[in-house]
């Protein structure tokens, strides 16, 4: 009966339009999961930058962790070749680089005070 009310020439019209209305919802999704990096940012500015609490870097951790998670599992859609809109595979793989850098800055071995000191000293000529 459905067949005979849709024909079967509109069915991949159809299919066209429900994969473009997804893919404008996984876009937006994309989107607010990767601006969490800026809200994430300014807690790491109001809680850890001066003296933070064993409690607030264990929040931390676990925030960028379930990020992280979520992360893979949006890059398998878009690392997939077929995947149409690299832009968006562009955003998950820049924020899934940024999470890495902000779990590796804050939670990483701690660098001692001679290698801070060498690295500043290479990096920016201080004596």
């Amino acid at each position: 009966m459905i067949a005979k009310v849709l024909k079967v020439p509109l069915v991949p019209d159809y299919i066209g339009y429900v994969e473009a209305h997804f893919l404008r919802e996984f876009a937006g999704g994309v989107e607010d999961w990767s601006r969490c990096i800026n809200m994430l940012t300014a807690w790491e500015d109001e809680h850890l930058l001066d003296d933070p609490t064993p409690e607030d870097l264990t929040a931390h951790k676990q925030t960028i962790e379930r990020l992280q998670r979520f992360g893979r599992i949006i890059a398998l859609a878009t690392t997939h070749p077929d995947f149409p809109d690299r832009t968006v595979a562009e955003i998950v793989a820049a924020t899934q680089s940024c999470l890495n850098d902000k779990l590796a800055m804050w939670h990483g071995p701690k660098q001692s005070e001679e290698r801070r000191r060498e690295i500043l000293k290479t990096c920016l000529n201080e004596s």
